[in-house]
């Protein structure tokens, strides 16, 4: 299996995506001599509260799914937690990713997830959908988000795809 996985990461690679890529650590704060990375300074923030919890996550130009350090999970599951999603928020404690304070479990550091629903549902402790869950200061949920960043218009000017008519 691990040889598997290690041609998996090699061809995943070569053709320029990154599955498989970690990412922990705070992406707000840079090492002193180094620029920000524009991709952080343009990122969309959201927000997900409820009872027990209070998560900010990032979405950066890129697509790339970040849960803010300082975000606070539930300290208990749902009985309809998904399975994989109790193995990561485990993993995540291991890692100390998650650290338990009080009554929650924050968040040490930046973390990126492969979607917004596995982010609310660490968050929440629960099954979660992360496209209405999520929302904007403004109340607008990530799917109303997504749906205005996909609605632009795209110009046509060549007469030749119109037929001389517009």
């Amino acid at each position: 299996m691990e040889e598997f996985i290690d041609q998996t990461k090699t061809l995943v690679g070569a053709l320029g995506c990154d599955l498989f890529k970690v990412v922990s650590g705070d992406i707000s704060s840079q090492p002193k001599g180094t620029s920000p990375a524009p991709s952080w300074a343009e990122s969309v923030l959201f927000e997900f509260r409820g009872q027990g919890f209070a998560g900010q996550m990032l979405v950066t130009p890129s697509g790339e799914i970040v849960v803010k350090k300082g975000s606070k999970a539930r300290l208990k599951t749902t009985p309809t937690i998904p399975k994989g999603t109790v193995a990561l928020r485990a993993d995540l404690v291991t890692s100390g990713i998650l650290l338990e304070q009080q009554d929650a479990l924050v968040f040490t550091a930046d973390y990126m997830f492969p979607s917004v629903s596995s982010a609310a549902a660490v968050v929440t402790g629960a099954s979660a959908n992360g496209r209405v869950s999520w929302r904007l200061p403004d109340g607008r949920t990530y799917a109303e988000w997504e749906e205005g960043q996909n609605a632009s218009p795209i110009p046509i000017e060549d007469e030749e795809l119109t037929g001389g008519a517009i």
